[in-house]
């Protein structure tokens, strides 16, 4: 009986074997549908496509079960070649099919969004890093092994030395403009540390979730109230604050209109500033909770983790309205802003850039080869991305 079988095999074989792996030649000759989901329009910087899976995995199920049925055959002593095309064709289907599913889930990942390949210059990181911020030529990561500086505008990123090496739980970190001092927050309080070098002083007892330094005060948000607190202090006193609505997750300031913009989890919040005091000018609701902001060109991008980025005008602090809700990434992290342009970072997805100048955000493309990026700031045409796939701060220009 087994004799029968293996003959009827072997003379349909050859047959069977063309006939299944037809998917296969299709798949080579056009794209894929997860490759046919992304877009072939031409944005700024080098456009590229994955090579559709179905047509690898087709080839390599084909070789596996090809060597499997030779394999077969010739211990079952009927000779390799009729089992070699039933496992040639029976691997490259299963290949083919397995493909075809991952590039529709690819497909529906990205949701056609183009690829983008973006030169970039980076440096290894130390320890666990979660925080970043550039100032005035300065790039500071925070993490757990402390602030390690870097000099943010040289050809290569170079490092300026760390600082903070003995504090934990860094969370919140900025540098004052043009008196360069830094400021950290962490889980234990606000620490103060003077420009270049010196021991850093303990100035406020409490969890810091956000940061934002003028030239003579730090602000920083506690819980569901904002505290400003001077650069000169040397102890722990209590500081002027004003308590908002909701807990407070992220604060930046605009320095040319006095304005301190806090993003809670339920409003964006414009306070005017006042000597040492803050007083509530305006808010708009957000649509969910405001992880992280940033301001530029009269407009607020706040990045809202998987309800996407709510883009506010903050033309008029006393009326901020929301103008649109931008989705096109899973889970947005954080947000930056460099001249008409938004960058996204999108953990695991990498980086989104987003066009500004329109009627609405438009998508240009996703950069998954800048890594995890869970942190990002752009300053003077430049866009720099905490990647922790890598371990790495990585720097683009931001208009390449």
């Amino acid at each position: 009986m087994t004799a029968i079988v293996c003959s009827g095999m072997l003379r349909f074989a050859p047959r069977l074997a063309g006939t299944l792996l037809i998917p296969l030649v299709l798949a080579g000759s056009a794209r894929s549908l997860g490759a046919q989901r992304l877009s072939d329009s031409t944005a700024s910087g080098k456009i590229t496509h994955p090579h559709p899976r179905a047509f690898v995995l087709g080839i390599v199920g084909a070789l596996a079960g090809g060597l499997a049925g030779y394999g077969f055959g010739k211990g079952a002593g009927h000779g390799g070649g009729g089992m070699t095309f039933v496992g040639i064709a029976g691997g490259g289907l299963a290949g083919f099919f397995i493909g075809r599913q991952l590039d529709e889930r690819r497909a529906i990942a990205y949701r056609g969004t183009p690829s983008l390949k973006i030169p970039n210059v980076g440096i290894t990181l130390e320890g666990d890093p979660n925080v970043l911020t550039v100032r005035d030529g300065t790039a500071a990561v925070g993490g757990s092994t402390g602030v390690e500086l870097f000099s943010a505008m040289d050809a290569r990123l170079l490092s300026l030395g760390t600082r903070a090496t003995g504090l934990h739980g860094i969370g919140a970190i900025d540098i004052a403009p043009r008196t360069s001092w830094l400021a950290l927050g962490s889980r234990t309080g606000l620490y103060i540390y003077p420009p270049n070098k010196g021991p850093g002083v303990l100035v406020k007892r409490a969890t810091v979730n956000a940061i934002a330094a003028a030239d003579t005060r730090i602000f920083i948000a506690t819980d569901n109230r904002v505290e400003s607190v001077p650069v000169s202090a040397d102890s722990e006193r209590v500081w002027p604050s004003t308590t908002l609505s909701a807990p407070v997750r992220d604060i930046v300031l605009d320095e040319a209109r006095a304005v301190l913009w806090a993003s809670t989890d339920r409003d964006l919040v414009a306070l005017r500033i006042a000597g040492d005091s803050l007083v509530v000018l305006g808010s708009v609701p957000l649509p969910g909770v405001g992880l992280r902001v940033v301001i530029g060109h009269g407009l607020a991008a706040v990045a809202m983790g998987e309800k996407g980025v709510a883009l506010i005008d903050i033309s008029d602090p006393q009326n901020p309205k929301s103008r649109t809700t931008w989705t096109d990434a899973h889970f947005a992290y954080d947000v930056s802003i460099d001249g008409q342009r938004l960058f996204v970072a999108a953990g695991p997805e990498g980086v989104y850039l987003v066009n500004l100048s329109g009627d609405a955000p438009k998508t240009i493309g996703l950069a998954r080869s800048l890594g995890f990026a869970s942190a990002i700031a752009s300053h003077d045409g430049h866009t720099f991305i905490l990647d922790r796939r890598t371990n790495a701060l990585r720097r683009i220009i931001s208009t390449y």
